[in-house]
C-alpha cells in the first residue's frame, strides 16, 4: 500500500485495482505528502479495493498510528445486508438472508415470483441470469452455479422481494437492466456528492432526485457510519427506495466526481478546527 497525507489532514492508503471508476490519482488534484511516520491517531481512508479482512487491516494501521475513519463493527453495518438490513427494513425491498441456499418451497411460502438474489455482499457484476429469479426452473438452474461461482460462493445468499424500478436507456447486454438510481456518499451524515449508478448508460436526470436524496439521508443517519454510500433507486411507482449501502472505501464512484467528493471531505474535516480557532 501508498500511504499519502492528504492537504495534512487525512492519510489515504492506496492501491491500484485497475478498474477506471475507483481508482484516482490524488497527486494530481491534492497536495500529497508521504512522511515516514505518521502521529498516534491521524485518521486514514483505506482505497484498496475489497477489503478481505477488516479487522486484520483496522489493527494494522493502529499500528502505524493511522486510525481507519470505519470500525470494524461500523464496517460490517455499511457492508453486510444483514447488518444494515434491521435497520432500513422500511425503506428498501424486503429481504431475507439464509445461511444456506434455501429450497424453493421456503422461497415460496415468502416471497412471489420473480425474486432477486444476491450474496449478503454483491451481486456477481449485475449478471442478470444470476440476480432475477422468475420461477423454480431458473432457480434450480442458478442454485447450481452459486455454489460454485468465485463471487457467490463465500456469501450467505438473500432473497430479496423483485421490485421494477424506472428504465434507462444503454446499460450492458447480460447485466441487470440500467435503471433511475443514484450513487451517494456520504461523511457523518452529510452528503459529499453523488451521480448515476449506471455510468456506463447515457447520461440520465431526475427531477425529483432531492427526494432520493432525502432517503438516502435518513438512511445515512440510521446507519451511523462515518464513510458510507447509500444507492437509491425510483420505482416504476415513482417510489424511492434504498437498494443497497456500503463501506464507501470499498465503493466505486459510478458517475459523482471523486475530485469534488475529496474535497468536501477536506473540507468537513476541518470545520471544527476552523470553528475552534474562531472561539
Amino acid at each position: 500500500m501508498d500511504y499519502a497525507l492528504l492537504e495534512d489532514t487525512l492519510v489515504l492508503a492506496t492501491r491500484r485495482v485497475g478498474i477506471a471508476v475507483y481508482d484516482f490519482d490524488f497527486e494530481l488534484h491534492f497536495k500529497c505528502r508521504h512522511p515516514p511516520s505518521f502521529d498516534e491517531g491521524t485518521p486514514c481512508v483505506l482505497r484498496i479495493g475489497a477489503v478481505e479482512d477488516y479487522s486484520r487491516c483496522y489493527s494494522g494501521l493502529l499500528e502505524l498510528g493511522l486510525h481507519a475513519v470505519n470500525s470494524p463493527a461500523e464496517y460490517a453495518r455499511a457492508s453486510e445486508l444483514e447488518h444494515w438490513y434491521p435497520l432500513l427494513s422500511d425503506l428498501t425491498p424486503r429481504t431475507r438472508v439464509f445461511d444456506a441456499l434455501p429450497g424453493v418451497e421456503e422461497i415460496e411460502s415468502e416471497f412471489a415470483w420473480p425474486i432477486f438474489l444476491k450474496g449478503s455482499r454483491q451481486t456477481n457484476r449485475h449478471n442478470a441470469q444470476l440476480s432475477v429469479i422468475r420461477d423454480r426452473e431458473q432457480y434450480a438452474w442458478v442454485a447450481e452455479r452459486y455454489r460454485r461461482d468465485p463471487v457467490l460462493s463465500w456469501q450467505r445468499p438473500a432473497v430479496r422481494e423483485f421490485v421494477p424500478l424506472q428504465p434507462v436507456a444503454g446499460g450492458i447486454a447480460g447485466k441487470v437492466p440500467a435503471s433511475m438510481e443514484f450513487r451517494s456518499f456520504w461523511w457523518q451524515g452529510e452528503c459529499l456528492g453523488w451521480g448515476r449508478y449506471w455510468y456506463q448508460a447515457p447520461a440520465y436526470t431526475c427531477g425529483d432526485i432531492e427526494v432520493g436524496l432525502a432517503l438516502a439521508g435518513e438512511a445515512a443517519r440510521r446507519l451511523a457510519v462515518p464513510f458510507l454510500v447509500v444507492d437509491i433507486a425510483k420505482t416504476v411507482e415513482g417510489r424511492w427506495i434504498v437498494i443497497e449501502c456500503n463501506d464507501a472505501q470499498e465503493s466505486g464512484y459510478a458517475a459523482a466526481s471523486p475530485q469534488a467528493i475529496w474535497r468536501a471531505l477536506l473540507e468537513r474535516m476541518c470545520e471544527p478546527a476552523r470553528l475552534a480557532s474562531r472561539g
